[in-house]
């Protein structure tokens, strides 16, 4: 029989359109399986204008199911436990309505009580677990609720497979898992052959210096992503030092977070920071990480995985992260840079004045190793044989 596979997500910003577009590349085209994209209006609208410069691909097997952005947003409203069933009734009312064989939850972590308590599926529900940090021994009764109510999901028989980004896990969520399977899930980033004038043309265009180290903030900008420890940590080297630095902020900015950097941009004016805000082309994205020398991943109190590991690894790139959770984790086991106590603007500083002086290396052949576990096809691989299963 013929596969109908449902791809379902109403999260349009961050990295949720990126993970839909990935599922979408990798099973265009296939003529055993029919993907139907459910989503808000807005995502094929983004997509579209995306699809030349990121050249993605979208086959004739592949429909899009738009839904209202006035409906998204009502339900974006609501409180997290009625969401989780009203989003889980929809999901449910459009893959009867398309006659799905699969459905896929782009963005799981909003649904467990719905899928122990919720409406009986027809069919087989897998989804993509993001954020698993209640299992990292968190105190207080929400991380030991969030992980009763996984527990509970999975034991249902409502779920068929669960994917785990956090790959540290899945050892754990499987003892709770019952009848569900839980594999471990990429973080997938695509690769793009830049030619060299085109790299250039975009550090002359964006002032990115040569002769100085170029640091790389990216992502969505806010304030979990370190950027003030930075700045405070920069404060603990000279002002002559801040003459062979730069600091590259790169991504969307949170509009309430926006003054708040640029004050703390303004108290270090001995520091060159250049701020590309907002959405950049994938293209422009990777030419970032090869023009800098150091990825930041200075999270606050991130424990999980981050697709900027990934992309500082592509790009053969040193990185300074946090010493916490898996980040940490692959930084130190893997040799691709140095870790800190992201919290603490000392520690920042001692680890950049290190840096400046002495370098950071970074195990080129376990970047490569990195990119490859990472890469698209690894990723598509592991959803298929699980819904096709």
């Amino acid at each position: 029989m013929k596969h109908r596979l449902l791809l379902f997500d109403t999260i349009l910003d961050g990295h949720h359109p990126d993970y839909l577009t990935h599922v979408i590349g990798y099973f265009s085209g296939r003529m055993d399986v029919d993907v139907i994209v459910v989503s808000g209006e807005k995502f094929k609208e983004d997509f579209d204008s995306r699809r030349m410069a990121d050249q993605l691909v979208w086959g004739s097997n592949v429909t899009f199911v738009g839904i209202p952005m006035d409906q998204i947003a009502r339900l974006h409203a609501t409180n997290i436990y009625r969401r989780s069933f009203m989003e889980w009734d929809l999901m449910l009312t459009y893959a009867v309505t398309h006659q799905a064989t699969h459905a896929l939850l782009m963005y799981f972590d909003y649904f467990p009580l719905a899928a122990w308590l919720g409406k009986r599926s027809p069919i087989p529900v897998s989804g993509i677990s993001f954020r698993t940090d209640f299992f990292e021994d968190a105190p207080g009764f929400y991380p030991k609720l969030k992980k009763w109510l996984l527990a509970r999901a999975l034991q249902s028989g409502q779920i068929h497979s669960l994917f785990c980004l956090v790959q540290s896990l899945v050892p754990t969520i499987r003892q709770i898992a019952g009848p569900a399977r839980v594999e471990p899930l990429c973080d997938p980033i695509k690769s793009y052959v830049i030619a060299d004038e085109v790299r250039e043309a975009l550090r002359i265009k964006q002032g990115i210096p040569v002769g100085k180290k170029v640091y790389l903030n990216f992502g969505f900008l806010d304030d979990r992503k370190g950027m003030e420890v930075f700045l405070d940590g920069c404060k603990q080297l000279p002002p002559s030092e801040h003459e062979n630095m730069c600091l590259v902020l790169a991504g969307p900015i949170a509009p309430a977070y926006l003054p708040r950097i640029q004050a703390a941009i303004a108290a270090l004016p001995s520091l060159q920071v250049i701020t590309l805000f907002g959405y950049l082309p994938a293209q422009e994205v990777q030419i970032c990480f090869e023009l800098a020398n150091v990825v930041l991943m200075l999270y606050q109190g991130h424990t999980g995985m981050s697709s900027v590991l990934v992309r500082g690894a592509m790009a053969e790139k040193a990185m300074l992260g946090t010493e916490l959770g898996m980040i940490g984790d692959m930084i130190r086991s893997r040799g691709l840079g140095k870790v800190v106590d992201a919290t603490d603007a000392l520690a920042v500083g001692n680890a950049l004045r290190v840096i400046q002086t002495e370098g950071l290396e970074v195990d080129e052949v376990a970047c490569q190793q990195v990119a490859a576990e990472n890469s698209l096809k690894t990723f598509g691989d592991t959803i298929a044989r699980c819904i096709e299963s």
